[in-house]
């Protein structure tokens, strides 16, 4: 059964991800996108760097590096030929879209103990996919449903406590330099596994322990190539532009809207040389610091605007402006108005899982709620949507037979 479903689903993935790639919208492949730019500046002078179209800034860590990496060895294969590059990132983003479909049935029965409303979550999935090929998310949701089926089989009581946890933190330190946000998705994931498979509190200690040395050991080659840059221990250097450009006296809701007004163009060094210089000069940390901290004060000074942005970003999160392919957009909506229900009706039942997705629904959105929102910042935990959806659609015959009881 488990395998039909898996291959059914991933036939209509792969069709429908055809089906855009020869009707492509929103690929955000062009040579202003950041992570592009900085994987040509892999490709051809060896380092990530200058990810901004107003000048170069050199070695950056504005974004996590995998992703660029694997637009990097896209470049060097296809160095002379954009449209055989642009194949390759589409078709490597389609296969990413349809397994993490496919793999729904296998999650749902993981948290349910059976496949139905994974089923249902695929079907949507499909319909909600779109590329976003320009930067991590399709991946970045595929690792994190990959995750959790590992996880699910590698916490559990007995022997070989150690090893299991060791590869589970080295998976997630791999997940890490993909999109740092899968933390607050895998770990409360990692914690209600431990949770709710009892397990023994040595062999818990027994899996931590290498758990989180793994995570480090995974992502400390990043950590010393940015300490030898910039003489500091970062990960990543973007959190004070994107308060920066999101927090201010011309600041809109969402990018889009920034982008219209002219607001966005003016404050972020992706388009303004002036502050493109200034994170030059000042390497990019001291820059980010600089400009966390003038975020931050007018947040303070302004908090009746900034409740008024914060509260259009909440809704813009479950419910992003459209942006081409606005099909893909309206999808989100229906999912999101269906994955309402679901989560209230795991509440009402009782199901431990609603605790699950109800932290994770919490946690996630916290730092897109103040800063301005796009529909990618939705892709990694969309899946999740979808499942709670999917176990609504499963749920209604039975609620319905019960009424006319």
């Amino acid at each position: 059964m488990k395998y039909k479903c898996f291959f059914a689903l991933l036939a209509a993935s792969l069709a429908f991800g055809a089906y855009q790639y020869f009707h492509p919208q929103g690929l955000s492949l062009g040579p202003g996108n950041e992570m592009v730019k900085e994987a040509r500046t892999l490709a051809h002078e060896g380092t990530i760097g200058d990810p901004f179209r107003s000048m170069n800034t050199g070695p950056t860590a504005t974004n996590p590096p995998l992703y660029p990496i694997f637009l990097a060895f896209c470049v060097w294969l296809y160095p002379s030929s954009s449209f055989h590059f642009i194949t390759a990132v589409l078709m490597a983003n389609l296969i990413a879209n349809a397994l993490a479909a496919a793999l729904l049935p296998q999650v749902s029965t993981v948290l349910w103990g059976r496949p139905t409303p994974g089923i249902a979550a695929g079907v949507l999935s499909i319909a909600a996919s779109q590329f976003m090929a320009g930067w991590d998310v399709n991946f970045t949701q595929l690792g994190l449903i990959l995750f959790f089926l590992g996880m699910a089989r590698l916490v559990v009581t007995g022997v070989n406590a150690t090893w299991r946890g060791a590869l589970a933190g080295l998976t997630l330190g791999v997940l890490f330099l993909m999109n740092q946000v899968v933390l607050l998705v895998a770990l409360p994931w990692i914690v209600f596994l431990l949770v709710t498979r009892r397990f023994p509190p040595r062999e818990m200690l027994r899996f931590l322990v290498p758990f989180a040395l793994a995570v480090l050991l995974a992502i400390l080659p990043w950590i010393i190539r940015n300490y030898r840059i910039w003489g500091e221990f970062v990960t990543r250097t973007n959190l004070g532009i994107a308060l920066y450009t999101s927090n201010n006296d011309c600041a809109e809701p969402s990018l889009t809207q920034e982008l219209h007004s002219g607001c966005f163009v003016a404050m972020h060094p992706e388009s303004n040389a002036v502050e493109a210089a200034l994170l030059k000069s000042m390497g990019e940390p001291a820059y980010d610091r600089l400009r966390r901290d003038q975020a931050l004060a007018w947040m303070r000074a302004h908090p009746r605007r900034l409740l008024q942005l914060a509260l259009s970003r909440i809704a813009q999160f479950w419910f992003p402006v459209p942006t081409p392919p606005q099909r893909a957009t309206y999808l989100i909506w229906v999912i999101t108005l269906l994955s309402i229900p679901g989560f209230l009706l795991m509440l009402y039942r009782r199901l431990p899982v609603a605790a699950l997705f109800g932290v994770i629904f919490l946690l996630f959105p916290l730092l897109y709620y103040v800063v301005v929102s796009e529909e990618r910042y939705r892709l990694p935990i969309l899946w999740l949507s979808c499942l709670a959806a999917g176990y609504l659609l499963t749920a209604m015959p039975a609620l319905q037979t019960r009424r006319r009881v």
